[in-house]
């Protein structure tokens, strides 16, 4: 089974009525060799209200947001949904996913007429990047921020045109810490 690490871009953190505006992922094997990279953004729904601080973090700008070369919504779901049931089965992995990603995922898949587990059901499974994280700095002070972890681990990586796939690489390169030094969390 590979693992696919993602994060999503939104208009807000409110998970019934914001949207996703932007989604990358990773797809690697087991062994976490990267196979394949997926990003897609598209234009704001016209009853969504985008909250400004949400639009001051993700870096996106007002005409971004209504650009006629962008996917639809309903597009980029479909599209999001083709490439990841194309990479199933497998575990799927984000940072603070469980809480906030999963749950717009969720609404956005159903809102659009498709099933709407499809990170939890047909052999696929989830984790959150973040609990790890959590977890193994109960046994060595570490921070908790990815941003700040990645870069106390010398794999600073957020220059990039598209800000999430850098949160993308950097989970990636979170699991892959975690992975090779597992041994050393219990001395």
């Amino acid at each position: 089974m590979g693992f696919v690490f993602y994060d999503t871009e939104t208009t807000g953190t409110d998970t019934s009525f914001d949207q996703i505006l932007q989604f990358a992922a990773i797809y690697t094997d087991d062994q976490l060799s990267e196979l394949e990279r997926f990003e897609i953004r598209c234009q704001l729904l016209p009853y969504v209200v985008p909250a400004p601080g949400a639009m001051r973090v993700t870096g996106v700008r007002a005409e971004q947001l209504f650009d006629p070369s962008m996917p639809t919504h309903y597009a980029m779901i479909r599209r999001i949904r083709e490439k990841l049931t194309a990479w199933s089965p497998a575990l799927f992995v984000g940072y603070n996913s469980i809480d906030f990603d999963e749950h717009l995922f969720r609404q956005s898949l159903f809102k659009t007429l498709h099933p709407p587990y499809l990170t939890n059901t047909n052999g696929n499974a989830r984790s959150d990047a973040m609990r790890m994280v959590q977890a193994a700095s109960l046994f060595r002070r570490t921070p908790s921020r990815r941003r700040s972890l990645t870069t106390a681990n010398g794999a600073s990586n957020w220059i990039g045109s598209l800000r999430q796939m850098a949160s993308v690489t950097s989970t990636l390169t979170m699991r892959s810490l975690t992975s090779r030094r597992r041994s050393s969390f219990a001395g």
